[in-house]
Protein backbone atom coordinates (compact mmCIF):
# COMPACT_ATOMS: atom_id res chain seq x y z
CA UNK A 1 0.00 0.00 0.00
CA UNK A 2 2.91 2.49 1.22
CA UNK A 3 6.56 2.69 0.37
CA UNK A 4 8.42 4.07 3.55
CA UNK A 5 11.74 4.40 4.42
CA UNK A 6 14.21 1.70 4.35
CA UNK A 7 15.71 0.75 7.63
CA UNK A 8 18.67 2.39 8.17
CA UNK A 9 17.49 5.93 6.28
CA UNK A 10 14.36 6.23 8.42
CA UNK A 11 16.38 4.83 11.78
CA UNK A 12 18.70 7.47 10.55
CA UNK A 13 16.20 10.28 10.26
CA UNK A 14 14.61 9.03 13.66
CA UNK A 15 17.74 9.99 15.16
CA UNK A 16 18.61 13.17 13.30
CA UNK A 17 15.29 14.42 14.44
CA UNK A 18 15.71 13.25 17.92
CA UNK A 19 19.19 15.08 17.91
CA UNK A 20 17.96 18.10 16.08
CA UNK A 21 14.74 18.86 18.59
CA UNK A 22 17.29 18.81 21.73
CA UNK A 23 14.57 17.28 24.00
CA UNK A 24 13.47 14.73 21.59
CA UNK A 25 11.02 14.04 18.84
CA UNK A 26 8.22 16.00 21.23
CA UNK A 27 9.08 19.49 20.53
CA UNK A 28 6.19 21.49 20.38
CA UNK A 29 4.79 23.03 17.33
CA UNK A 30 4.72 26.71 17.67
CA UNK A 31 6.95 28.36 15.44
CA UNK A 32 4.56 29.35 12.81
CA UNK A 33 1.87 31.68 12.19
CA UNK A 34 -1.10 30.58 14.30
CA UNK A 35 -3.25 32.74 13.20
CA UNK A 36 -4.80 34.91 10.46
CA UNK A 37 -7.78 37.45 10.77
CA UNK A 38 -8.85 36.60 13.85
CA UNK A 39 -8.86 32.46 12.60
CA UNK A 40 -6.48 29.47 14.14
CA UNK A 41 -4.54 27.83 11.74
CA UNK A 42 -4.96 24.22 12.09
CA UNK A 43 -2.03 21.86 10.26
CA UNK A 44 -3.01 18.90 8.70
CA UNK A 45 0.17 16.57 7.09
CA UNK A 46 -0.89 13.53 4.63
CA UNK A 47 0.83 12.19 1.84
CA UNK A 48 -2.11 12.30 -0.05
CA UNK A 49 -2.14 12.33 -4.30
CA UNK A 50 -3.28 15.83 -6.05
CA UNK A 51 -6.56 14.02 -6.69
CA UNK A 52 -7.17 13.56 -3.20
CA UNK A 53 -5.69 17.05 -2.54
CA UNK A 54 -8.32 18.96 -4.87
CA UNK A 55 -11.42 17.36 -2.64
CA UNK A 56 -9.88 18.48 0.51
CA UNK A 57 -9.32 21.78 -0.52
CA UNK A 58 -12.46 22.16 -2.66
CA UNK A 59 -15.08 19.78 -0.34
CA UNK A 60 -13.87 18.28 3.26
CA UNK A 61 -12.09 21.82 4.19
CA UNK A 62 -14.33 24.20 3.38
CA UNK A 63 -17.12 22.11 5.16
CA UNK A 64 -15.06 22.01 8.23
CA UNK A 65 -14.63 25.48 8.43
CA UNK A 66 -17.87 26.22 7.63
CA UNK A 67 -18.89 24.63 10.92
CA UNK A 68 -15.96 25.88 12.76
CA UNK A 69 -15.85 29.57 11.78
CA UNK A 70 -13.43 30.83 13.65
CA UNK A 71 -10.66 27.86 12.60
CA UNK A 72 -9.01 27.64 8.96
CA UNK A 73 -7.21 24.49 7.78
CA UNK A 74 -3.76 24.13 6.31
CA UNK A 75 -3.58 21.17 4.10
CA UNK A 76 0.34 19.89 3.67
CA UNK A 77 1.07 17.03 1.54
CA UNK A 78 3.99 15.35 0.45
CA UNK A 79 2.44 14.41 -3.06
CA UNK A 80 2.69 10.50 -2.64
CA UNK A 81 4.64 8.29 -0.47
CA UNK A 82 7.56 9.18 -1.19
CA UNK A 83 9.54 11.11 1.54
CA UNK A 84 6.56 11.73 3.91
CA UNK A 85 8.19 10.01 7.18
CA UNK A 86 11.25 12.41 6.38
CA UNK A 87 9.72 15.16 5.88
CA UNK A 88 7.46 14.83 9.51
CA UNK A 89 10.23 13.84 11.01
CA UNK A 90 11.78 17.31 10.16
CA UNK A 91 8.84 19.18 11.06
CA UNK A 92 8.51 17.70 14.53
CA UNK A 93 12.31 18.15 14.94
CA UNK A 94 12.14 21.73 13.64
CA UNK A 95 8.93 22.85 16.12
CA UNK A 96 6.78 22.79 13.11
CA UNK A 97 4.91 19.35 14.00
CA UNK A 98 1.72 19.74 12.12
CA UNK A 99 -1.43 19.22 14.48
CA UNK A 100 -2.99 16.08 12.52
CA UNK A 101 -0.99 13.64 10.22
CA UNK A 102 -1.86 10.77 8.64
CA UNK A 103 -0.37 7.11 9.16
CA UNK A 104 -0.99 3.38 8.04
CA UNK A 105 -0.36 0.56 9.47
CA UNK A 106 3.40 0.26 8.53
CA UNK A 107 4.25 3.57 10.03
CA UNK A 108 2.26 3.84 12.50
CA UNK A 109 4.10 2.27 15.36
CA UNK A 110 7.26 3.90 15.05
CA UNK A 111 4.97 6.99 16.18
CA UNK A 112 2.93 5.26 18.42
CA UNK A 113 5.38 4.12 20.20
CA UNK A 114 7.41 7.47 20.48
CA UNK A 115 4.62 8.93 22.19
CA UNK A 116 4.07 11.58 19.56
CA UNK A 117 0.51 10.61 19.04
CA UNK A 118 -2.02 11.92 21.51
CA UNK A 119 -4.49 9.39 23.16
CA UNK A 120 -8.17 10.29 22.35
CA UNK A 121 -10.25 8.29 24.60
CA UNK A 122 -11.66 11.32 26.88
CA UNK A 123 -12.40 13.20 24.03
CA UNK A 124 -14.64 9.96 22.58
CA UNK A 125 -15.99 9.40 25.95
CA UNK A 126 -17.53 13.14 26.13
CA UNK A 127 -18.76 13.12 22.60
CA UNK A 128 -22.29 13.22 21.63
CA UNK A 129 -21.33 13.06 17.76
CA UNK A 130 -19.66 10.10 17.26
CA UNK A 131 -18.56 7.06 19.01
CA UNK A 132 -16.66 4.03 18.94
CA UNK A 133 -19.28 1.55 17.47
CA UNK A 134 -19.12 3.91 14.11
CA UNK A 135 -15.75 2.67 13.40
CA UNK A 136 -14.61 -1.37 12.89
CA UNK A 137 -13.17 -2.66 16.00
CA UNK A 138 -10.26 -4.02 14.14
CA UNK A 139 -9.37 -0.69 13.12
CA UNK A 140 -9.50 0.73 16.55
CA UNK A 141 -7.70 -2.28 18.07
CA UNK A 142 -4.64 -1.02 15.38
CA UNK A 143 -4.58 1.99 16.64
CA UNK A 144 -4.63 1.62 20.37
CA UNK A 145 -1.18 1.30 22.16
CA UNK A 146 -1.11 0.25 25.96
CA UNK A 147 -4.89 0.43 25.93
CA UNK A 148 -4.77 3.81 24.83
CA UNK A 149 -7.08 4.89 21.44
CA UNK A 150 -4.08 7.12 19.49
CA UNK A 151 -5.87 8.12 16.34
CA UNK A 152 -9.15 7.63 13.93
CA UNK A 153 -9.36 5.60 11.03
CA UNK A 154 -10.11 6.56 7.80
CA UNK A 155 -10.09 3.87 4.96
CA UNK A 156 -9.27 0.21 4.98
CA UNK A 157 -9.59 -2.99 2.71
CA UNK A 158 -9.35 -6.37 3.31
CA UNK A 159 -7.73 -8.42 0.80
CA UNK A 160 -9.82 -10.90 -0.94
CA UNK A 161 -9.51 -12.91 -4.53
CA UNK A 162 -10.06 -10.77 -8.16
CA UNK A 163 -10.38 -13.31 -10.99
CA UNK A 164 -10.93 -12.88 -14.77
CA UNK A 165 -14.94 -14.00 -15.55
CA UNK A 166 -13.54 -14.21 -19.36
CA UNK A 167 -10.73 -16.05 -18.61
CA UNK A 168 -13.12 -18.15 -16.70
CA UNK A 169 -15.92 -18.98 -18.83
CA UNK A 170 -13.15 -19.70 -22.53
CA UNK A 171 -11.58 -22.16 -20.36
CA UNK A 172 -14.60 -23.54 -18.94
CA UNK A 173 -13.70 -23.64 -15.42
CA UNK A 174 -16.36 -22.96 -12.61
CA UNK A 175 -16.25 -19.62 -10.64
CA UNK A 176 -14.77 -19.59 -7.18
CA UNK A 177 -17.21 -19.86 -4.50
CA UNK A 178 -17.83 -18.82 -1.17
CA UNK A 179 -16.82 -22.65 0.35
CA UNK A 180 -13.72 -23.07 -2.04
CA UNK A 181 -10.41 -24.62 -0.68
CA UNK A 182 -7.20 -23.85 -0.65
CA UNK A 183 -7.12 -27.33 -3.56
CA UNK A 184 -9.85 -25.71 -5.22
CA UNK A 185 -7.74 -22.69 -5.79
CA UNK A 186 -4.40 -24.26 -6.97
CA UNK A 187 -6.70 -26.69 -9.53
CA UNK A 188 -8.27 -23.31 -10.94
CA UNK A 189 -4.55 -21.51 -11.31
CA UNK A 190 -3.63 -24.82 -13.05
CA UNK A 191 -6.10 -24.80 -15.78
CA UNK A 192 -4.86 -21.08 -16.51
CA UNK A 193 -1.26 -22.01 -16.82
CA UNK A 194 -0.85 -22.49 -20.09
CA UNK A 195 1.95 -21.62 -23.42
CA UNK A 196 -0.84 -19.49 -25.29
CA UNK A 197 1.43 -18.78 -28.31
CA UNK A 198 3.02 -22.03 -28.33
CA UNK A 199 6.61 -20.85 -28.28
CA UNK A 200 7.61 -22.87 -25.81
CA UNK A 201 7.37 -20.83 -22.73
CA UNK A 202 4.30 -20.36 -20.07
CA UNK A 203 2.88 -16.61 -20.99
CA UNK A 204 -0.36 -16.90 -18.95
CA UNK A 205 -0.53 -17.93 -15.43
CA UNK A 206 -3.16 -18.88 -12.86
CA UNK A 207 -2.31 -16.45 -10.62
CA UNK A 208 0.30 -14.40 -8.57
CA UNK A 209 2.46 -14.69 -5.46
CA UNK A 210 4.11 -11.29 -4.49
CA UNK A 211 6.54 -11.12 -2.09
CA UNK A 212 4.36 -8.53 0.18
CA UNK A 213 3.95 -8.41 3.61
CA UNK A 214 0.17 -7.76 3.52
CA UNK A 215 -0.45 -10.57 1.47
CA UNK A 216 2.08 -13.94 2.63
CA UNK A 217 0.75 -13.55 5.85
CA UNK A 218 -2.38 -14.85 4.82
CA UNK A 219 -0.90 -18.54 3.52
CA UNK A 220 0.68 -18.95 7.47
CA UNK A 221 -2.23 -18.10 9.07
CA UNK A 222 -4.47 -20.41 6.10
CA UNK A 223 -2.22 -22.93 7.42
CA UNK A 224 -3.07 -22.55 11.17
CA UNK A 225 0.42 -21.25 11.57
CA UNK A 226 1.33 -17.83 13.51
CA UNK A 227 4.04 -14.89 13.08
CA UNK A 228 3.79 -14.30 16.73
CA UNK A 229 2.46 -15.91 20.39
CA UNK A 230 -0.58 -14.13 21.47
CA UNK A 231 1.35 -11.97 23.46
CA UNK A 232 3.60 -10.90 20.51
CA UNK A 233 6.60 -11.34 22.90
CA UNK A 234 8.05 -14.10 20.48
CA UNK A 235 8.11 -15.19 16.74
CA UNK A 236 7.08 -18.42 16.16
CA UNK A 237 7.69 -18.33 12.19
CA UNK A 238 9.66 -21.43 12.40
CA UNK A 239 6.99 -23.62 13.72
CA UNK A 240 6.02 -26.46 10.98
CA UNK A 241 2.77 -25.38 10.40
CA UNK A 242 4.06 -22.01 9.22
CA UNK A 243 7.22 -23.54 6.86
CA UNK A 244 4.00 -25.31 5.16
CA UNK A 245 2.03 -21.92 4.85
CA UNK A 246 4.41 -20.08 3.52
CA UNK A 247 6.42 -22.90 1.60
CA UNK A 248 2.70 -23.46 -0.68
CA UNK A 249 2.64 -19.64 -1.25
CA UNK A 250 6.58 -19.76 -2.45
CA UNK A 251 5.92 -22.96 -4.10
CA UNK A 252 2.99 -21.23 -6.26
CA UNK A 253 5.77 -19.82 -8.61
CA UNK A 254 8.94 -22.17 -7.92
CA UNK A 255 7.56 -25.92 -7.62
CA UNK A 256 3.52 -25.70 -9.17
CA UNK A 257 4.28 -22.93 -11.67
CA UNK A 258 1.28 -21.35 -11.73
CA UNK A 259 2.73 -18.26 -10.83
CA UNK A 260 5.28 -16.14 -12.82
CA UNK A 261 8.64 -15.83 -10.97
CA UNK A 262 10.36 -12.57 -10.94
CA UNK A 263 11.86 -13.09 -14.12
CA UNK A 264 8.58 -14.35 -15.41
CA UNK A 265 7.00 -11.48 -14.33
CA UNK A 266 8.99 -8.96 -16.90
CA UNK A 267 8.98 -6.29 -14.73
CA UNK A 268 5.40 -5.90 -14.27
CA UNK A 269 3.34 -6.15 -11.36
CA UNK A 270 0.48 -8.26 -10.22
CA UNK A 271 -1.80 -5.49 -11.04
CA UNK A 272 -0.49 -4.94 -14.35
CA UNK A 273 -0.35 -8.81 -14.87
CA UNK A 274 -4.07 -9.08 -14.16
CA UNK A 275 -5.13 -5.73 -16.28
CA UNK A 276 -2.81 -7.71 -19.27
CA UNK A 277 -4.76 -11.04 -18.83
CA UNK A 278 -1.38 -12.81 -17.85
CA UNK A 279 -2.73 -13.82 -14.84
CA UNK A 280 -6.20 -15.39 -13.90
CA UNK A 281 -6.34 -14.17 -10.17
CA UNK A 282 -4.75 -11.96 -7.87
CA UNK A 283 -5.05 -11.43 -4.55
CA UNK A 284 -5.52 -7.69 -3.28
CA UNK A 285 -7.67 -4.75 -2.01
CA UNK A 286 -10.64 -2.31 -2.80
CA UNK A 287 -7.42 -0.15 -3.41
CA UNK A 288 -7.09 -1.49 -6.60
CA UNK A 289 -10.77 -0.53 -7.72
CA UNK A 290 -8.95 2.99 -8.11
CA UNK A 291 -7.57 1.50 -11.11
CA UNK A 292 -9.47 -1.19 -11.98
CA UNK A 293 -13.27 0.67 -11.95
CA UNK A 294 -11.66 4.60 -13.57
CA UNK A 295 -12.15 5.59 -16.65
CA UNK A 296 -12.11 3.04 -19.24
CA UNK A 297 -11.84 0.04 -16.55
CA UNK A 298 -10.68 -3.38 -17.18
CA UNK A 299 -10.89 -4.61 -21.02
CA UNK A 300 -12.80 -8.00 -19.65
CA UNK A 301 -15.51 -9.00 -17.50
CA UNK A 302 -14.45 -9.49 -13.36
CA UNK A 303 -15.76 -10.22 -10.26
CA UNK A 304 -14.09 -11.14 -6.27
CA UNK A 305 -14.29 -13.80 -4.39
CA UNK A 306 -13.55 -14.82 -0.44
CA UNK A 307 -9.77 -16.09 -0.35
CA UNK A 308 -9.63 -19.89 -0.05
CA UNK A 309 -9.83 -21.92 2.91
CA UNK A 310 -7.00 -24.02 4.04
CA UNK A 311 -7.09 -25.40 7.75
CA UNK A 312 -8.98 -22.44 8.37
CA UNK A 313 -9.63 -18.93 6.56
CA UNK A 314 -7.68 -16.41 6.65
CA UNK A 315 -6.50 -12.60 5.06
CA UNK A 316 -4.87 -9.44 5.83
CA UNK A 317 -6.19 -5.99 5.32
CA UNK A 318 -4.44 -2.47 5.51
CA UNK A 319 -5.87 0.79 6.55
CA UNK A 320 -4.60 4.51 7.02
CA UNK A 321 -5.78 6.60 10.23
CA UNK A 322 -5.09 10.03 11.54
CA UNK A 323 -3.36 10.99 14.70
CA UNK A 324 -3.49 14.15 16.70
CA UNK A 325 0.48 15.42 17.76
CA UNK A 326 0.66 15.20 21.23
CA UNK A 327 2.32 18.70 21.99
CA UNK A 328 -0.49 20.49 19.82
CA UNK A 329 -1.06 23.52 21.77
CA UNK A 330 -4.82 23.13 20.44
CA UNK A 331 -6.02 19.38 21.10
CA UNK A 332 -9.77 19.96 21.43
CA UNK A 333 -9.54 21.97 17.97
CA UNK A 334 -7.73 19.42 16.55
CA UNK A 335 -9.58 16.40 17.52
CA UNK A 336 -12.80 18.72 16.20
CA UNK A 337 -10.82 18.23 12.67
CA UNK A 338 -9.42 14.60 13.57
CA UNK A 339 -13.50 13.46 13.76
CA UNK A 340 -14.08 15.40 10.92
CA UNK A 341 -11.87 13.67 8.73
CA UNK A 342 -13.17 10.24 10.09
CA UNK A 343 -16.77 10.99 9.88
CA UNK A 344 -19.44 10.51 7.51
CA UNK A 345 -18.22 13.54 5.49
CA UNK A 346 -14.28 12.38 5.26
CA UNK A 347 -16.37 8.91 4.44
CA UNK A 348 -17.33 10.73 1.40
CA UNK A 349 -14.49 11.97 0.55
CA UNK A 350 -12.61 8.47 0.53
CA UNK A 351 -14.94 7.35 -1.62
CA UNK A 352 -15.37 9.59 -4.16
CA UNK A 353 -11.10 9.33 -4.21
CA UNK A 354 -11.43 5.61 -4.82
CA UNK A 355 -9.65 5.02 -1.58
CA UNK A 356 -10.86 1.50 -0.70
CA UNK A 357 -13.70 1.73 1.83
CA UNK A 358 -14.25 4.49 4.32
CA UNK A 359 -13.78 3.30 8.16
CA UNK A 360 -16.86 5.09 9.23
CA UNK A 361 -19.13 2.02 9.30
CA UNK A 362 -22.31 3.12 7.87
CA UNK A 363 -20.54 5.04 5.26
CA UNK A 364 -18.47 1.81 4.27
CA UNK A 365 -21.50 -0.41 4.24
CA UNK A 366 -24.05 1.68 2.59
CA UNK A 367 -21.49 2.11 -0.44
CA UNK A 368 -21.22 -2.15 -0.90
CA UNK A 369 -24.31 -2.99 0.01
CA UNK A 370 -26.69 -0.11 -2.32
CA UNK A 371 -24.08 -0.82 -4.72
CA UNK A 372 -23.20 3.13 -5.12
CA UNK A 373 -20.99 3.06 -7.65
CA UNK A 374 -22.62 0.64 -10.73
CA UNK A 375 -19.71 -0.64 -12.13
CA UNK A 376 -18.47 -2.46 -8.90
CA UNK A 377 -18.62 -6.78 -9.36
CA UNK A 378 -21.72 -8.28 -8.21
CA UNK A 379 -19.94 -9.86 -5.18
CA UNK A 380 -18.46 -6.61 -3.91
CA UNK A 381 -19.92 -7.29 -0.67
CA UNK A 382 -17.00 -10.07 0.01
CA UNK A 383 -14.81 -6.85 1.14
CA UNK A 384 -17.28 -6.53 4.51
CA UNK A 385 -17.75 -10.35 4.70
CA UNK A 386 -14.04 -10.52 5.04
CA UNK A 387 -13.58 -8.51 7.63
CA UNK A 388 -14.98 -11.48 10.18
CA UNK A 389 -11.96 -13.46 9.42
CA UNK A 390 -9.29 -10.61 8.02
CA UNK A 391 -6.18 -9.81 10.50
CA UNK A 392 -3.73 -7.36 10.40
CA UNK A 393 0.01 -8.21 9.80
CA UNK A 394 1.71 -7.61 13.17
CA UNK A 395 4.34 -4.22 12.96
CA UNK A 396 5.96 -5.11 16.34
CA UNK A 397 7.27 -1.54 18.08
CA UNK A 398 11.05 -2.21 16.49
CA UNK A 399 8.86 -2.31 13.05
CA UNK A 400 12.13 -0.98 11.04
CA UNK A 401 14.41 -3.75 12.11
CA UNK A 402 12.20 -6.23 11.60
CA UNK A 403 11.52 -4.79 8.10
CA UNK A 404 14.89 -5.42 7.39
CA UNK A 405 15.47 -9.25 9.49
CA UNK A 406 12.14 -9.76 6.25
CA UNK A 407 14.82 -9.33 3.65
CA UNK A 408 15.93 -13.06 4.27
CA UNK A 409 12.47 -14.04 3.05
CA UNK A 410 13.12 -12.89 -0.50
CA UNK A 411 15.99 -16.06 -0.85
CA UNK A 412 13.14 -18.11 -0.26
CA UNK A 413 11.08 -16.51 -2.97
CA UNK A 414 14.00 -16.57 -5.50
CA UNK A 415 14.70 -20.16 -4.81
CA UNK A 416 18.22 -19.60 -3.10
CA UNK A 417 17.39 -20.79 0.21
CA UNK A 418 14.61 -23.13 1.72
CA UNK A 419 11.43 -21.73 3.40
CA UNK A 420 12.44 -23.73 6.40
CA UNK A 421 16.09 -22.04 6.17
CA UNK A 422 14.63 -18.91 6.22
CA UNK A 423 12.46 -19.08 8.25
CA UNK A 424 14.10 -20.53 11.10
CA UNK A 425 16.65 -17.38 10.55
CA UNK A 426 13.82 -15.22 10.47
CA UNK A 427 12.50 -16.31 13.77
CA UNK A 428 16.26 -15.75 15.55
CA UNK A 429 16.56 -12.43 14.08
CA UNK A 430 13.37 -11.57 15.39
CA UNK A 431 13.42 -12.77 18.66
CA UNK A 432 16.57 -11.17 19.41
CA UNK A 433 14.90 -7.61 18.39
CA UNK A 434 12.15 -8.01 20.60
CA UNK A 435 14.50 -9.66 23.20
CA UNK A 436 16.80 -6.29 22.90
CA UNK A 437 13.46 -4.10 23.55
CA UNK A 438 14.93 -0.86 21.22
CA UNK A 439 13.21 0.96 19.41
Amino acid sequence: MTNFLTRRGFLGLAAGAMLAGGSGLLSGCNQRERFVDGKLILDFYTPSSPEFNELYQNKLVPAFEKKFPKIKVRVNSSLGDAGYDAKLLTLIAGKMAPDIFHVTQTNFPFYANKGIAMPIDDFLARDDEIKRSDFYQKLLDGLTVNGKLVGLPTDFSTIIMFYNKDMFDKHKVKYPTPDWTVEDYLEKCKAFTLDTDKDGYIDQWGTTNPNAYNRWPTWVWNNGGELFTPDAQTCTMDSPEAIEGLKFYIDLSLKEGVAPTSEQSMGQGFQEQFMARRAAMIADSRFAYKRFLRKKGLAFEWDVAPMPTGKRQATTFIWGANCIYRDTPYPEESYELLKFLSNEVGAAINLEAGNALPAYKEAAENAVRNREDPKAPANDLFFLDAISYARQAPFPPQYADYEAAMNRLHDAFLGLATPKEVCTEFTSRVNQILQSKAL
